[in-house]
């Protein structure tokens, strides 16, 4: 999956092929409130002692999309969130050190614990975003064979 999606957004980006105006990307924002949650240091997974994590339900809608994943490329992008990549959750506890990060769930569902063995399970579905601080750690428990995340 991950070798189609390289090459599906490799088209896209250079043909502007299934890309979203600004306008459409406007609709497809809906305001919600943000579900935020601060995990602390279990000494195995630094998570973050002054950033929350923060997940929105629903927030992107993508009903029509062409190709989904290139909705939230674009969102991303606007946002300054760039390196972009299309994939899915590794299915064991890792963290990124220095690095924050942003999911969008394009395709399919996963129950993803956040913040290490410790930490909260949340149930991802297309249209969620998570913002993740720096330390966080995180891991899929369960996903659909579809699954598709957008990350940057």
């Amino acid at each position: 999956m991950y070798a189609v999606e390289t090459i599906k957004r490799g088209i896209e980006h250079l043909t502007g092929i299934a890309q979203p105006t600004v306008r459409e990307l406007q609709k497809r924002i809906k305001k919600r409130k943000s579900r935020a949650t601060l995990f602390k240091d279990n000494n195995c997974i630094p998570n973050n002692p002054t950033l929350p994590f923060i997940h929105y339900r629903n927030v992107i809608s993508l009903t029509g999309a062409i190709d989904p994943a290139a909705v939230f490329e674009r969102v991303f992008r606007a946002n300054n969130w760039i390196g972009s990549w299309r994939n899915g959750i590794y299915d064991y506890v890792h963290y990124h050190p220095r690095t924050h990060e942003v999911l969008g769930i394009a395709r399919g569902r996963a129950r993803v614990r956040f913040g290490g063995k410790l930490g909260k399970l949340f149930h991802l579905k297309p249209g969620d975003v998570v913002i993740l601080p720096a330390g966080t750690g995180h891991e899929a428990i369960r996903a659909t064979k579809d699954l598709l995340v957008v990350g940057a």
